[in-house]
């Protein structure tokens, strides 16, 4: 479990070829700071990590907070027209999910408004180094298309059973 924390909070570093620690808020096209001393990178990884933990709870809880009420009580209303129990399910199902956005949306704009503050003692990274950061090597670029036809073949084997099981229903 801590190695996923970690990893989490790994994706807004990089090494520049030089060997130095940059850190990256948002994207690689915006701002990105020097992370010169291990003080620095302990207190930026402390706070990456309160960010990326709960963000990645509320996307994982998303689905299932609102699919779950909604199953229930399309199930379970005892409302006799269809039309009813729908539009209730789809109700409560929508509150979760604004609840949910509306959380997730709360949590960025913290994090936005707090990166300003963390990086006032850092140095900026010039847009040659932001360059040569961009750069991927061909072994993580062959492992990401590996992930990628994985994940795709995944999906097509979901929709197949899918598929497969609805026509077996009926």
């Amino acid at each position: 479990m801590i190695s996923l924390i970690n990893r989490l909070a790994d994706v807004h570093f990089k090494k520049e070829p030089s060997g130095r620690l940059v850190f990256i808020p948002f994207t690689r096209r915006g701002k990105c700071y020097f992370v010169d001393s291990k003080a620095d990178e302990e207190k930026v990884r402390a706070f990456v990590s309160m960010y990326r933990i709960p963000n990645a709870l509320i996307s994982v809880l998303m689905t299932p907070m609102v699919m779950v009420p909604g199953l229930i009580l399309e199930d379970y209303g005892g409302l006799t027209p269809r039309a009813h129990r729908l539009t209730i399910a789809l109700a409560v199902s929508g509150f979760f999910w604004l609840s949910l956005v509306a959380l997730a949306l709360m949590l960025w704009f913290v994090y936005k408004a707090a990166v300003p503050g963390l990086t006032a003692s850092l140095s900026e990274v010039a847009p040659e180094i932001k360059a040569q950061l961009r750069a991927i090597s061909s072994e993580q670029r062959g492992l990401r298309r590996v992930l990628l036809v994985g994940l795709l073949a995944v999906l097509i084997l979901l929709g197949l059973a899918l598929v497969a099981l609805t026509g077996y229903c009926r």
